[in-house]
């Protein structure tokens, strides 16, 4: 599992000393299949087996920028290896530097790093993709990554304008709420979580954050219902969350 970067990073040394191999057409359409095949098991959540997935479809074509970013993808939110995240981000722009998801998503992985003003830039030049279909994805990252730089006003306009652009945006509605709730609007937070949980009745977290939210105010069979929920929905990668629903439900 920790050799995962190898055919990647062998092929962009081979590269840099001028003996790249430049791929035949059989093999990029095999690196275009690998890479199918990646997606297909991580929609199914087996991250390992797309990780191995796109490390052939890089070894058959390292010059595959879909494949450079899925892997970055993988190495930066079920990894957390974010320095050679990092590197398979920048690679797929370099290959592909119109590539807009692969620049959100470097966004994002400084973001995590606390590098708000890289991850500003980023989210700023994937907004000036007029083609790009999840602008609005870059407009809320926009807007949270002024939030954590302290810059509230802004921070809401953005995620609200992200909002507008796409009503069913989960993460912009989660993260409206979690602001009004840092600044002390509780209701106007218990609001945005009850669309978060509306938007994605799927999702357990959305039932934990309005619940915690509902028992601040006072409601408490609302909240004690948002627990249920959370309960039920928690996947069995969410045992804690699923534990700490549980757990609040019976202290209610």
């Amino acid at each position: 599992m920790f050799r995962i970067a190898s055919s990647s990073f062998l092929a962009l040394v081979l590269a840099s000393a001028g003996c790249a191999h430049v791929p035949t057409e059989k093999e990029r359409r095999s690196s275009e299949i690998y890479y199918d095949l990646g997606v297909q098991a991580q929609q199914q959540g087996h991250v390992q087996d797309a990780l191995a997935e796109y490390q052939k479809a890089l070894a058959q074509n390292p010059d595959n920028p879909e494949a450079h970013n899925a892997v970055g993808i993988l190495l930066h939110l079920s990894f957390r290896r974010l320095d050679e995240a990092s590197s398979h981000y920048e690679q797929a722009l370099k290959l592909r530097p119109t590539f807009s998801d692969a620049r959100n998503n470097l966004g994002n992985l400084r973001l995590d790093q606390g590098r708000y003003d890289d991850a500003i830039k980023l989210y700023e030049e994937a907004l000036n993709d007029m083609q790009y279909r999840f602008g609005f994805s870059a407009q809320g990252n926009l807007g949270w990554a002024l939030y954590k730089k302290g810059d509230t006003s802004n921070a809401l306009q953005n995620i609200k304008a992200a909002i507008t652009t796409n009503p069913d945006f989960c993460m912009g509605y989660r993260n409206l709420g979690i602001i009004y709730d840092e600044t002390g609007k509780t209701e106007e937070s218990c609001r945005q979580f009850g669309n978060f949980r509306e938007k994605c009745p799927d999702v357990a977290e959305a039932y934990h954050r309005e619940g915690v939210c509902q028992a601040k105010l006072g409601q408490v069979e609302s909240a004690k219902k948002a627990f249920a929920g959370c309960e039920a929905k928690a996947q069995p990668s969410e045992q804690v969350l699923k534990d700490d629903c549980r757990s609040l439900l019976e202290h209610l």
